[in-house]
């Protein structure tokens, strides 16, 4: 799934991109540097920022997107409603939310509908922890559209 990196790690990425290269555009050798990172670890973080449409690809270079830039640049609770809007249309987050519209569902329930919409990713080894920590950090930390009460997770917007 695209959005495995830790949040912290696409939001230093798009921040680094923007306040140390001109432009907002750098070679990811360049920008691994900057970061002190190996690429390697870094994919993710790069995967999501361009699953997230905050970052482009272009020619070996990666460029900030104006939605990268707005997000940077908005406060907090901005930050949040425009990453809520980007999760809404993207899995699991979509499945999840319209799950949780009906009522409380539990992470087996998610894997199940998702296996129905036949995402294989859903059938790989370790997805149930995978699928905790998505929706917990992602969907309720920092989108703040998801909450968890024991095993349930449930709306925690309208």
């Amino acid at each position: 799934m695209p959005l495995d990196a830790r949040f912290a790690d696409v939001l230093g990425l798009i921040d680094t991109l923007v306040n140390e290269f001109k432009g907002g555009q750098a070679d990811i050798f360049m920008i691994a540097k900057e970061m002190e990172s190996d690429i390697d670890d870094l994919m993710p973080a790069l995967n999501a920022a361009v699953y997230l449409g905050f970052v482009e690809v272009k020619g070996g270079d990666i460029k900030i997107t104006n939605e990268g830039k707005e997000f940077l640049n908005a406060k907090i609770s901005d930050r949040k409603k425009i990453l809520r809007q980007k999760l809404l249309n993207l899995e699991p987050f979509h499945t999840a939310y319209s799950l949780g519209l009906r009522k409380p569902f539990t992470i087996d329930d998610l894997i199940e509908k998702l296996n129905e919409k036949g995402y294989v990713e859903a059938r790989e080894p370790g997805i149930r922890h995978l699928l905790e920590i998505l929706l917990a950090e992602w969907g309720g930390v920092f989108a703040g559209m998801l909450k968890k009460r024991g095993g349930d997770v449930y709306i925690a917007i309208p």
